[in-house]
């Protein structure tokens, strides 16, 4: 699926991380960043894929091949 807005290679590592069920703590202390710096990921994932939660956005990445 061809999504109108791609996720970057940040958003595409935040879903993973998210897919395994990592908080936005444990994603910002494994990439070495802020806790919210990572926070404005899952919202920006969310809205590129057209879901309105982190828990549909990990659903809608499973089913699209993004993870």
């Amino acid at each position: 699926m061809d999504l109108p807005e791609p996720l970057t290679k940040k958003e595409s590592e935040v879903l993973a991380l998210m897919t395994a069920g990592w908080s936005n703590k444990e994603n910002a202390e494994s990439m070495g960043v802020a806790e919210a710096t990572i926070k404005t990921h899952p919202s920006a994932i969310s809205a590129k894929l057209g879901v309105r939660d982190r828990v549909r956005a990990v659903l809608k990445g499973l089913e699209i091949g993004y993870v």
